[in-house]
């Protein structure tokens, strides 16, 4: 090895090493993550649909069970939350609507599976319209799609009316918004025995 690789690689080294404390110490602005799993992690089996694929041919052999999911550090002025969920990978990159749900009360700072099975707060509309949570169920032999779960926190008190699908929710929201935060969840269909 040269000289002058092996200080550059110490350097980077240490650099790398200090990396998760800066990160840490940044992640003080309004987040939300699924309980249970990292940021860009992989859904369980659990969290896959309990119907048959898009094309009819195969059960996605799922439970349709949502992973619960946590937030903090909302802005001052809030006065309800929605939460949406797209595939950008599913159709053909046309995207699949998962999840709608929206007046949430400011108050709450956690949305368990059991409030998202019960449908608790107001369920909307997923693409193929589905009420409440949407499991997912990528063709087989796809690279794992992205579950991309965004939550807005909002200046108005819950007061959208039900049965809202994603655009009538973003439509709803508009001029509303006060912030927005992400997290990414992955999820890919076991082969078949």
């Amino acid at each position: 090895m040269r000289p002058i690789v092996r200080p550059l690689i110490a350097t980077l080294a240490v650099l790398l090493a200090a990396l998760p404390i800066a990160a840490v110490a940044q992640s003080t602005g309004f987040v939300i993550s699924a309980v249970g799993m990292a940021d860009n992690g992989l859904l369980t089996k659990e969290g896959g649909s309990d119907t048959l694929s898009s094309d009819g041919k195969r059960p996605c052999g799922g439970l349709n069970r949502a992973p619960g999911f946590t937030w903090a550090n909302a802005p001052a002025k809030t006065a309800s939350f929605a939460i949406l969920e797209e595939d950008p990978d599913g159709r053909v990159g046309l995207g699949v609507h998962h999840w709608v749900h929206y007046n949430i009360p400011a108050s709450v700072t956690t949305f368990s599976s059991a409030d998202i099975g019960a449908k608790k707060y107001t369920p909307g509309m997923a693409t193929g319209n589905i009420a409440g949570y949407r499991g997912p169920c990528p063709p087989l032999g796809d690279a794992a799609h992205h579950y991309i779960v965004t939550l807005y926190a909002l200046d108005a008190p819950p007061a959208l009316p039900p049965g809202l699908d994603h655009d009538g929710v973003i439509a709803a929201m508009k001029g509303h918004i006060l912030a927005a935060t992400t997290t990414i969840m992955r999820f890919q269909p076991a082969p078949a025995p």
